[in-house]
């Protein structure tokens, strides 16, 4: 990928830390994987250097039924490492999930449910 002038480049780290905090944009999917994944860096797992990084993360973040196509269509584009960055999105998506849950104890009583269904099966 192409170097751009380091004014672009620090502008460009700028606004990829921003979009960390916006759930609009990819970065705040980077930010949910690695605070769940210590010691591992999205870029390693996409497989890109910084400046590819800072441009994907400051993209709208794909969501819903077509977000793996527009995903792979992405990763494509920036020459980052597709798969990973389908995985990346989907386990932002199920930490959304989890945490705009009604959780008044039923996500876990669901679970015991169906943890005491597979102890009576057996």
């Amino acid at each position: 990928m192409e170097r751009n002038s380091p004014e672009t480049e620090r502008l460009g780290r700028a606004m990829a830390q921003a979009a960390r905090d916006r759930s609009d944009f990819v970065g705040s999917a980077l930010a949910i994987w690695e605070r769940a994944n210590p010691g591992r860096s999205a870029a390693a797992e996409l497989r890109c250097d910084e400046n590819q990084l800072w441009r994907l993360a400051v993209t709208p973040r794909p969501e819903g039924a077509a977000m793996p196509k527009a995903a792979m269509e992405l990763a494509n584009s920036l020459g980052v490492n597709p798969l990973a960055l389908v995985n990346i999105l989907r386990f932002a998506e199920s930490a959304k999930a989890f945490a705009n849950a009604n959780d008044d104890g039923e996500m876990l009583m669901a679970a015991l449910d169906v943890d005491e269904g597979k102890q009576d099966a057996d």
